[in-house]
């Protein structure tokens, strides 16, 4: 499906919108490595969401057996023309912003039913600083906590093409890659909870605060053939 996300910087992105119902076994992960790269790198290491306070995916999916992975990607050629080629971060704020606000919404829906996997570091304390950065011991916001998908050990690459048969674009220098692609992943106890998920994932979806037009509204409609984007 495709939706039109808006926010005051960035009106008007058609993204698009996937998901699948799986074994949370199936779900692609090398945490030696994966969490590796996050602690070589990541400014976030060491919040309430990433390693090593992170579990790891095959932890985490032993005891939450069932999933529903969910992507958006933003085609590259809808970029704001003033981005210069080699500047992704666009991109990458918008997918994260849609995706964080799509799984907190879910999260709010069944918080005690779900295991939630965001794209980035965990948003639970809102403005306000993580309690493991501030050195605390216990997280402060235990209902709202999210992990980190990389900070599992999740291999978005090997997943992506397992569950969806989507490369990722890795980017190279000034290559302009075609697409940024994001994932998040929802894991629960209850057999039937991602399909339920699935089912009422367009209602959630036009209820976010980014959503410029409902899904499949004659103005999305319009405005996605405007953009010579064919709906699914």
């Amino acid at each position: 499906m495709w939706i039109i996300y808006t926010d005051p910087h960035h009106p008007h992105i058609p993204l698009e919108i996937g998901y699948r119902v799986i074994k949370s076994a199936r779900i692609c992960h090398d945490y030696d490595r994966i969490t590796g790269y996050c602690r070589d790198g990541c400014p976030d290491y060491g919040s309430g969401g990433c390693p090593p306070h992170a579990p790891a995916i095959a932890e985490a999916a032993q005891k939450n057996p069932h999933a529903i992975l969910i992507y958006a990607r933003f085609l590259s050629r809808f970029k704001p023309v003033e981005i210069a080629r080699d500047d992704f971060s666009v991109q990458d704020n918008v997918l994260s912003n849609f995706l964080n606000q799509l799984g907190y919404a879910v999260m709010a829906d069944y918080k005690d039913y779900l295991f939630f996997m965001t794209c980035g570091h965990c948003q639970g304390c809102g403005e306000e600083a993580c309690s493991y950065i501030l050195g605390e011991e216990n997280c402060r916001h235990p209902q709202r906590r999210a992990y980190s998908v990389a900070g599992t050990g999740i291999d978005v690459t090997a997943t992506l093409k397992d569950v969806f048969d989507i490369t990722l674009q890795w980017i190279r220098g000034e290559k302009q890659a075609e697409y940024i692609i994001k994932v998040i992943g929802l894991l629960s106890q209850e057999a039937g909870m991602p399909t339920m998920i699935g089912q009422q994932l367009i209602a959630v979806i036009n209820r976010l605060e980014c959503i410029k037009w409902p899904v499949g509204s004659p103005e999305a409609r319009c405005f996605l053939k405007a953009a010579q984007i064919e709906e699914d």
